[in-house]
């Protein structure tokens, strides 16, 4: 997985685990993280282009299985099962308890 793709990754966790934190019905959670996953995706879309354009990138097939890349991984977090999503922030949440536990114990 490309650095684009792997900082999109990260950012719609966040987002997702945001949008989880002020919905409270699962179903409303991907439709509330919709935007906001847009923006993070054309992000780092535009980054990934103005490192091509300033040849950091120099390798046109490596730009575009790039492009794809992230490209499939929002398509993931757009139709994703808002089951994963609790899943992933009641996880979260357990590990922070379990760290503040161990932290004061």
């Amino acid at each position: 997985m490309n650095e684009y793709t792997q900082r999109f990754k990260k950012a719609a966790l966040e987002i997702h685990i945001l949008a989880y934190s002020r919905e409270s019905n699962p179903m409303d959670v991907t439709e509330y993280a919709k935007r906001p996953l847009k923006y993070a995706f054309l992000e780092e879309q535009q980054k990934m282009e103005n490192d091509y354009l300033s040849n950091k990138i120099q390798d046109s097939i490596e730009y575009y299985n790039m492009q794809a890349a992230l490209y499939r991984y929002y398509l993931k977090q757009l139709h994703l099962d808002p089951t994963l999503i609790v899943n992933s922030y009641n996880r979260r949440i357990q590990k922070k308890r379990d760290h503040l536990r161990d932290r004061f114990q």
